[in-house]
């Protein structure tokens, strides 16, 4: 049985269910319906209110800080709090990414000068990454690098091919039996593309937080479409634009650096991989 031959199986099923589906979307909507690691884990740590300071929340925050302000060393003698709270505040203000949004909610006022002037006499802004506690979540949405790296375009064009000689020796097994073959190879080589070039992202995202001086954990969230998350994090920001420089295309390397230009658009690009000969049915028949 040939790897994921299950998957392409159920694949085919859902595509005879939804005639309108291609053979890549229906691949897809398969392995989101099997992967349960697809939506976003909950977490048990303090969420931000959408209908203002949450008494939870604020509680919690006098409770720990009045028992941080009451705490002695080991001697009885009293703990530095100012130090301690300047400290604090500058994890808080490297988890929300920057002073400005820290105090986005009144600027101008003389309270945010002054916790600005802590903040900023605590803690440089380029050292910011380093008083991160908060995980970082970082963002790929592989479906949009595949439309934008021209390899949707490349990868359906194959498929279409295929189907068009499916449905010419739709009444000759034997004939039919090699589009089927080329078919299956050419998803899993699809899928191969994408599991590598997401474990190559997830490492350069994560060698690049190391170069910032990111100690909290990194996430990478792979989503279908990160235009859904709609938080302001400056620091996943960076990483993920660095990940994106730094991952290679994951079929014609050299084109890593053009992938999102507008002056390559994916339709050219997708030229440039099959004069390459890396066109899905040129790896398939290769293979």
């Amino acid at each position: 049985m040939t790897k994921n031959s299950a998957r392409k199986k159920a694949a085919r099923a859902y595509q005879a269910a939804h005639p309108e589906t291609t053979f890549p979307e229906a691949m897809r909507a398969v392995a989101r319906s099997a992967d349960p690691t697809s939506a976003v884990e909950e977490t048990s740590l303090l969420q931000p209110s959408q209908s203002g300071a949450d008494p939870k929340a604020r509680h919690k925050a006098i409770e720990a800080l009045t028992a941080l302000a009451l705490s002695t060393r080991e001697d009885g003698s009293a703990i530095d709090f100012a130090d301690e709270l300047a400290g604090i505040l500058a994890s808080v203000t490297a988890n929300v990414g920057s002073v400005e949004r820290l105090l986005i909610g009144r600027t101008g006022s003389w309270e945010s000068d002054l916790v600005a002037q802590l903040v900023n006499g605590t803690v440089m802004e380029e050292d910011l990454p380093r008083r991160r506690t908060a995980p970082v979540r970082v963002l790929l949405d592989v479906d949009q690098y595949w439309y934008n790296s021209g390899l949707e375009d490349v990868y359906i064009e194959d498929v279409d091919a295929i189907e068009q000689l499916l449905n010419h020796h739709a009444d000759d097994r034997e004939r039919e039996q090699a589009p089927v073959d080329e078919l299956d190879t050419i998803a899993e080589l699809d899928d191969d593309d994408r599991t590598a070039y997401i474990a190559a992202w997830t490492r350069h995202a994560q060698e690049a937080a190391r170069e910032l001086g990111v100690e909290a954990p990194i996430t990478v969230v792979v989503a279908e479409d990160t235009r859904a998350y709609t938080d302001i994090d400056p620091l996943a920001d960076r990483i993920e634009q660095l990940a994106h420089a730094r991952t290679p295309h994951p079929v014609v390397p050299e084109l890593g650096t053009l992938v999102g230009s507008m002056k390559h658009p994916p339709e050219a690009l997708a030229a440039r991989i099959r004069a390459a000969g890396r066109s899905y049915r040129d790896r398939a028949a290769s293979a």
